[in-house]
């Protein structure tokens, strides 16, 4: 891989970061929806680059995230999907381990758009927490 100067990846990092704030709403500015988006990492050692694979998040046409998988290293670390109900309130949560396997799951219930309860499950559906939520409202 061709070495890079220093000023080069300065301005490269500016145009990545801009591009993750236009993506915040996943929306760009051409009123385009974002369906995924990859993050890459280059780091720099001396003369040498080495570029991996930092993050890939995948959007529906709502904008709200389906699937988000983190890398160390250009490896799996963290990897989610998530499911939503008509209201855009997310009621599944999935991660997977690095093989691409169950790890837990978490379901969520809602009351009126609030979030009333999340039960956090083992891979063979066995209930590892449950948390309920109570609201004060005026």
């Amino acid at each position: 891989m061709k070495p890079m100067n220093k000023s080069f990846f300065l301005i490269l990092v500016v145009i990545v970061m801009a591009c993750a704030v236009n993506v915040s709403g996943q929306q760009n500015t051409s009123g385009q929806k974002v369906k995924s988006i990859i993050v890459y990492e280059e780091k720099f050692d001396k003369l040498v680059s080495k570029q991996v694979k930092e993050s890939e998040t995948t959007y529906d046409v709502k904008g709200n995230i389906l699937e988000d998988i983190q890398y160390v290293d250009g490896k799996t670390d963290k990897h989610f999907k998530y499911q939503y109900d008509e209201n855009n309130n997310k009621i599944k949560e999935t991660e997977l381990d690095p093989s691409g396997n169950v790890a837990e799951y978490s379901e969520y219930k809602y009351d009126k758009n609030l979030r009333t309860e999340k039960i956090v499950y083992d891979p063979k559906g066995k209930i590892k927490l449950k948390k309920v939520y109570v609201y004060t409202t005026w």
